[in-house]
């Protein structure tokens, strides 16, 4: 058995190449070839997928990736030493506004590389800002074009702004300077205008700033009915971190939004979407503060204008009143006088007319009254002799008079008291009437009887009872 065993082995490496390479010799191999044919530095275009920056060393470590649609269609590992690093993204955040990070697309200067222990890498040495700022310049205009095509471009703009901003609903962070020197500026102005404001907290500028501002926005929306304006914020730090103001859902949240959103964003290059599409872009904090002021001042100086005018009117009016009152007095004053002249004029006239009518009618009366006197005097006379002549007269007519109407009395009492007799109910009976009655009342109609009622019938002498057999109806 044991000789077997060893005869296999024998025979097993007679089976082993001869010529083999290790893993080492092959790595260097590959590392003399990619240096000798990429011994130069080669622009690329690829995204980020990871950054993989560590502060402690300083290095950065990027997965890049190119991708077609979902697709992925090649990828890399990259890396970035700290020399490089600080200065390709101090420069990318001084021309962009942004720093390197996840999901960007760069285009890059880099080196490739081979490390027996490590494997490929792209040693990049440089990130062309430039290509980026083509991107988002595209990526805005496309946007820009996006936001006007659904009509959003104009619609926080056409929303009416109060003549008076005193609510104000701020979206900043109280740590930001340009936050404090607008409410500063509006709480301390020296012309005692008062506003009323309240901070939303949100991040101003990053990845995050975008949603961020956007759920404060919708708080707000819940409760516009206490704010009259929305202000945006910013102030400091220059152009950097600005992209999240390009982009299309927080744009179009601001345009979309039902009361005025006023941005103070606070930088003097290129506007951004979220001013472009906002009521009003005063550009500072400050400026904004000043532009909540004039508000006032406009208004104040039109009250003050209407009341200069009012108090002119009023003295012109009141001047113009007094002298038609002195013209009006001295009109009064001749008038009077002439009137009184007259009317003294006319009871003068007067008084003699009735003066001279009074002792006239005072005369004719004295004449009436003394033939009244006259004709008294004699009428009283005839009537004493007359009188006790019509009086004898008088009495006997009266005499016969109520003799007669007694008499006429009489006889109509007796004609009355005949036709009470002859109605008796005894009398009418004794002349062969009867009184038919049905439990005890006399019958006017055959509706409440029917057959087999018992009827009494009074005479004027006794009584029948019958009963009811047949029934006919009138």
């Amino acid at each position: 058995m044991r000789t077997k065993l060893v005869s296999l082995f024998f025979q097993n490496m007679s089976e082993i190449p001869s010529k083999y390479y290790t893993l080492s010799k092959v790595a260097a191999s590959l590392q003399s070839v990619i240096r000798r044919e990429y011994s130069q530095y080669y622009w690329i275009k690829a995204e980020i997928s990871r950054l993989n920056f560590y502060p402690k060393s300083g290095h950065c470590y990027p997965d890049l990736v190119e991708k077609d649609h979902a697709k992925v269609l090649a990828q890399m590992r990259a890396i970035i030493w700290s020399r490089d690093y600080f200065r390709i993204n101090a420069d990318f955040v001084k021309k962009t506004g942004r720093a390197l990070d996840d999901g960007m697309e760069i285009l890059f200067k880099a080196k490739l590389e081979y490390s027996p222990t490590h494997g490929f890498s792209l040693m990049i040495v440089d990130v062309s800002a430039e290509f980026v700022l083509g991107k988002m310049a595209l990526d805005k205009k496309l946007t820009l074009e996006r936001l006007k095509t659904e009509g959003l471009y104009y619609r926080n703009k056409e929303v009416k702004f109060p003549v008076l901003p005193q609510r104000i609903a701020i979206i900043s962070v109280d740590t930001s300077k340009g936050f404090h020197d607008f409410i500063n500026i509006i709480d301390n102005n020296t012309r005692g205008y008062k506003f009323f404001w309240m901070l939303f907290p949100a991040l101003l500028q990053g990845d995050g700033a975008v949603q961020s501002i956007i759920q404060q926005l919708q708080q707000i929306k819940s409760v516009q009915h206490h704010f009259d304006m929305v202000a945006i914020i910013r102030g400091g730090g220059g152009d950097v971190g600005l992209s999240c103001y390009d982009h299309y859902d927080l744009s179009s949240e601001v345009a979309n939004f039902p009361i005025p959103v006023i941005s103070g964003i606070g930088h003097s290059t290129n506007e951004t979407l979220v001013e472009m599409v906002a009521h009003y872009n005063p550009i500072t904090p400050t400026d904004l503060a000043y532009f909540l002021q004039q508000k006032f001042d406009n208004l104040a100086v039109g009250i003050e204008e209407i009341q200069q005018a009012i108090l002119a009117y009023s003295k012109d009016s009141l001047l113009e009143k007094n002298n038609q009152l002195s013209d009006f007095s001295r009109i009064i004053n001749s008038e009077t006088l002439s009137i009184m002249e007259y009317q003294a004029n006319r009871l003068s006239r007067f008084g003699h007319i009735v003066q001279h009518s009074s002792l006239l009618l005072l005369e004719k009366q004295r004449s009436k009254l003394d033939l009244f006197i006259y004709n008294m005097r004699a009428n009283s006379s005839r009537l004493i002799l007359e009188g006790p002549q019509k009086v004898v007269s008088l009495e006997n007519r009266l005499k016969q008079s109520v003799v007669s109407l007694v008499h006429k009395n009489e006889k109509d009492i007796k004609h009355f008291e005949e036709k009470i007799q002859l109605m008796k109910p005894e009398n009418l009976l004794k002349k062969g009437y009867s009184l038919t009655l049905f439990a005890g009342k006399p019958i006017s109609s055959t509706n409440s009887l029917k057959e087999g009622d018992i009827l009494q019938t009074q005479l004027f002498e006794g009584k029948i009872e019958s009963k009811i057999t047949k029934i006919r109806k009138k």
